[in-house]
């Protein structure tokens, strides 16, 4: 499509390119300091940008609502795929993963794909009208829950209540209901909860004696998992100050398996806050096109990405969530067609306002004729 050019406008062309402006300064400057060694750091910001072009592949090829259709069909297919190859590990013990991960799997990263894809699931399941369609849509959420407990990723099960706070946001005249089914869901958990999984949330607290340092709460002794991820947070931020503004560059502070602290020892407050300007963006479309739109597909993925995102954010706490492809490629998928749908329903508007105006002209242009006669 040659005549659309490199990229289509859309709302998030400038803070992307910052974003990645920001990524490749931070580097050269921690390249030039020697904090970044060879090339490694300008690789992985190029890994960085991999999932944003999947953004642009889909803004600049969407053309009709039927593309989006069909993009969330086989994105819930895929989600079934996965779920049940993460099914089929559960016998064999200990945490589930997704295909091509390798010997050791990344179980973080399934439990953050599977609240990502849960969360559209979920957002097109309370707002399609057709029954059929929301009864197979139930059933896949009820399927994708079995693996994401098995992933025993406690990042994803801290995300998840923020999830379905976000929903009941979203829904003010089932705030009530949502209150009484989470109640509900609480016992029915403490009751069933299987015990794999009761016992990764209770090895938080409850590790047992080691010669290893923990840290505490109050009272309470927390695993030295947890301990080592506190310290290296601690460690971020102290070593951080060093170089506040634009941070020691792509790699040049070593491994951090938390978001905000990478981006700021990395990239310092610049990426804060141009990453905090990126996911602003995306609230604001996700929001306008929940909002604006009567098209139950277009609200249901709008309602989904909101929810999505919210979860990611809390999911990044203990995970490189907005660097891992597997999470990535997925949700700039989904923001790529929430922000062509809000394209289609301007364009859509527009048009029947053209229509509105030009029958108006053509009634005054006829009583004017009839007057002149």
């Amino acid at each position: 499509h040659k005549d659309l050019g490199l990229f289509r406008p859309t709302p998030l062309n400038g803070p992307i390119a910052i974003y990645v402006a920001v990524y490749l300064f931070a580097t050269l400057a921690g390249f030039i300091a020697g904090s970044v060694r060879g090339i490694t750091g300008f690789f992985y910001v190029l890994k960085y940008i991999e999932y944003f072009i999947v953004y642009f592949i889909v803004s600049n090829n969407l053309e009709t609502r039927d593309q989006v259709r069909r993009f969330l069909i086989t994105m819930l297919i895929t989600g079934f795929i996965v779920s049940i190859t993460a099914i089929a590990q559960i016998p064999g013990g200990g945490r589930v993963s997704a295909p091509f991960e390798g010997e050791r799997g990344e179980p973080n990263t399934l439990g953050g794909y599977l609240l990502l894809i849960g969360s559209l699931v979920t957002g097109l399941a309370i707002n399609l009208k057709d029954k059929s369609i929301t009864r197979w849509l139930w059933t896949l959420l009820a399927l994708m829950f079995i693996p994401f407990m098995f992933t025993q990723s406690r990042g994803s099960y801290l995300a998840l209540p923020f999830v379905y706070m976000t929903f009941g946001f979203l829904l003010p005249s089932k705030r009530i209901k949502m209150v009484v089914l989470a109640v509900v869901f609480v016992i029915l958990g403490t009751l069933f909860m299987p015990g794999a999984v009761s016992d990764r949330i209770m090895y938080t607290f409850e590790q047992g004696y080691t010669q290893q340092e923990k840290a505490k709460i109050g009272s309470i002794e927390l695993d030295t998992s947890t301990t080592e991820r506190l310290h290296s947070w601690t460690n971020a931020l102290r070593d951080g100050i060093k170089s506040p503004i634009w941070g020691f560059g792509v790699t040049g502070y070593g491994f951090l398996d938390a978001q905000y602290p990478r981006i700021w020892v990395e990239t310092g407050l610049l990426g804060l806050f141009f990453f905090g300007s990126l996911m602003y963006k995306v609230f604001k479309q996700s929001f306008q096109l929940y909002g604006n739109t009567e098209d139950p597909l277009f609200k249901g993925l709008g309602m989904g990405l909101i929810a999505g995102t919210v979860g990611l954010l809390f999911h990044a706490l203990g995970a490189n969530t907005f660097m891992i492809v597997r999470v990535m490629e997925p949700f700039w998928l989904i923001v790529g067609m929430v922000v062509f749908a809000n394209k289609l329903e301007a364009d859509a508007a527009a048009k029947e306002i053209a229509e509105e105006v030009e029958t108006t002209a053509s009634g005054v242009a006829a009583i004017r004729a009839r007057g002149s006669a």
